[in-house]
């Protein structure tokens, strides 16, 4: 009896320290995928949302960006964007809260690369967004290329990548 109770303890400890070891040493694909539905989370805002919570997130969002970065966004319901610098995109979220009621983003099929270098990565994903002025969602596929600096994962660059029609 006092053997099989050891061996249930055991099994319990390594369990246990397998448990502890993905929550506080993720592997960089969940840290990264982690992340990313944190940006969609920060990019989300609801009609009801204050002038004070809508700067917060848009400065909160930020830490999620390089400085020096690329994002090209084409969507023909949307206008094209060309974003070069952090700033630039902060303001333009700062705009788009300003001048549209609600946004839902939600990033789906999260598949993570790791690069050849260590410290880079892609991240392919479906971007669904539900704006409060359109009747539909749209879907979009995104392609964002992160960069580990100073222990945490950024945004350098993000694409819209074309998608096959039948």
């Amino acid at each position: 009896m006092k053997m099989v109770f050891r061996l249930i303890l055991v099994g319990l400890v390594i369990a246990l320290a397998f448990w502890a070891r993905s929550v506080f040493f993720p592997s960089p694909q969940a840290e990264i995928q982690r992340r990313l539905l944190k940006v969609a989370q920060l990019v989300s805002f609801g009609a009801n949302e204050g002038n004070i919570a809508r700067v917060a997130a848009v400065q909160q969002l930020g830490t999620f960006f390089a400085e020096s970065l690329e994002v090209q966004l084409d969507d023909p319901r949307l206008q094209n964007h060309t974003f070069s610098r952090r700033e630039e995109l902060l303001q333009a979220a700062l705009a788009a809260r300003t001048a549209i009621a609600s946004l839902q983003a939600k990033f789906l099929d999260i598949n993570v690369n790791l690069g050849p270098e260590p410290d880079t990565a892609t991240a392919d994903l479906t971007l669904a967004a539900k704006l409060s002025t359109e009747a539909d969602q749209i879907f979009q596929q995104l392609r964002f290329s992160l960069r580990k600096i100073e222990g945490k994962w950024v945004i350098n660059r993000i694409t819209a990548t074309k998608t096959l029609t039948p």
